[in-house]
């Protein structure tokens, strides 16, 4: 943990910064419960860094991975990370671009066939599809 930030459970008063956070990466924004999120705060208990993992009926996904702009690269999004997967079983899915493959790797995602993906993430993967026009479907038992 760093001196100048700290990773938690998110709460409602969150909410707002959370959207916004999101909003700024062009991240996942449906259905946004504060009780599925970590939150990095700062000194000031501003809200620098978020992720979730939203929660289908067979697994779950990792999601709206956010990082202020000036503190990507310092490891708030691995701290994150590592939060939320520290106590989940089960299987977790997450879609990235290409540039972010390695870093979930680091988690223990491997790459899957679009074809392997479970129901239920099939929209939104089109929706980025038709965004960046290519997107990759990640996977960690």
């Amino acid at each position: 943990m760093s001196a100048s930030w700290q990773v938690g459970p998110a709460l409602p008063k969150d909410l707002d910064q959370i959207e916004k956070l999101i909003g700024s990466v062009g991240g996942d924004q449906d259905r946004i419960e504060t009780d599925q999120f970590a939150v990095a705060r700062d000194a000031n208990q501003q809200v620098i860094g978020c992720a979730r993992l939203k929660p289908y009926t067979e697994f779950v996904e990792l999601a709206s991975l956010a990082v202020s702009e000036e503190l990507r690269g310092c490891g708030v999004g691995q701290e994150i990370i590592s939060r939320l997967l520290q106590e989940q079983q089960g299987p977790i899915y997450l879609l990235c671009e290409d540039h972010l493959i390695g870093f979930f790797r680091g988690f223990g995602f491997d790459l899957i066939p679009i074809t392997d993906m479970l129901p239920g993430l099939e929209s939104k993967l089109e929706w980025y599809i038709t965004q960046a026009g290519h997107i990759n479907v990640m996977k960690r038992e």
